[in-house]
């Protein structure tokens, strides 16, 4: 009895041979098998050995590559896979972020030196000489932050 992929197997075999404008007895010859062996398979279906499956989507992939797609993964596998095409190159890497504008690292700046109530050109050294200093000790600035943060109450607590 057919199974179900067995009919679908079938099916490909079918529009192989209309994308390929052949007949039972050219596609058994180039597939290895007789016009009788390939009037079977139609009639009362088909499960593909992987060699079968191999050979039918190199037929297939000139003439139509998504059938040729569609015959190489009922074996699980891809056009690449079979060596019907040559693999993707892979994703160039994503461009480093843009430098940011002077003015966003002004507002950094700004902001100590207003929190130290000083002018931005007193801070401006300061926070150099601090940032270069997280840099070499392999910081972050969150690494920074998370630091200079004043704990909370609920965190005095529970340290006592």
């Amino acid at each position: 009895m057919a199974s179900i992929d067995d009919g679908h197997h079938a099916a490909l075999l079918v529009y192989a041979g209309q994308a390929l404008k052949m007949g039972q007895a050219r596609l058994g010859e180039r597939l290895g098998v007789s016009r009788r062996t390939v009037n079977r398979w139609t009639a009362h279906g088909i499960t593909f050995s992987p060699g079968q499956a191999s050979r039918l989507a190199a037929l297939v992939h000139p003439a139509n590559r998504a059938l040729a797609a569609r015959i190489a993964a009922t074996q699980g596998e891809t056009l690449e896979s079979l060596g019907l095409e040559k693999p993707a190159p892979p994703a160039p890497p994503p461009a480093p972020p843009p430098e940011p504008p002077r003015y966003a690292v002004d507002v950094v700046v700004c902001a100590a030196a207003e929190a130290l109530d000083v002018s931005p050109r007193a801070v401006r050294p300061a926070l150099l000489a601090a940032f270069q200093r997280a840099r070499e000790a392999g910081l972050t600035i969150e690494h920074v932050e998370k630091a200079l943060t004043p704990p909370t109450k609920a965190t005095t607590r529970a340290t006592k």
